[in-house]
């Protein structure tokens, strides 16, 4: 299978996107983390990362939240509860994995991998190492 775009790329767009679903918690307080996930993945900005484009892949994780909420959602956004630990950075980390190496959309990242999965396949994938655990998800999905 063909990736979505140049692995010269792929190291700083699966980092940042994991290291924005951290952060967002302190730069939006209260925000409700799953909706802003959910929200992210299917928005116009994270689809010009579907395709490494420079402007957007360069961006800091903080300065894309920013964007997103300011652009995307008026600069609104729904507040809730933290969803918890690291898990946020392994999810974004496994999304953007995913997106790449299976060459979807991240729309589609976000349909085949729901929260919910993803909340239950992060115990026993979380330790196996980034590789091993998108190829697992992957076959949960085909399965």
């Amino acid at each position: 299978m063909k990736e979505a775009y140049s692995d010269l790329y792929v190291g700083e767009i699966t980092e940042n996107q994991g290291r924005m679903f951290l952060l967002i918690r302190d730069a939006y307080p209260k925000i409700d983390e799953k909706w802003f996930i959910e929200s992210w993945m299917r928005s116009k900005t994270r689809s010009y990362l579907d395709i490494a484009t420079p402007k957007w892949a360069g961006m800091m994780p903080l300065e894309l939240a920013n964007w997103f909420i300011t652009e995307e959602c008026d600069g609104k956004y729904k507040k809730g509860e933290e969803w918890g630990g690291f898990m946020p950075q392994w999810v974004g980390i496994m999304y953007s994995l995913y997106q790449w190496k299976f060459n979807v959309s991240s729309k589609q990242v976000i349909d085949d991998l729901p929260l919910e999965m993803m909340e239950q396949a992060f115990n026993p994938f979380h330790e196996a190492g980034d590789d091993v655990a998108v190829d697992k998800l992957r076959e949960l999905v085909l399965n």
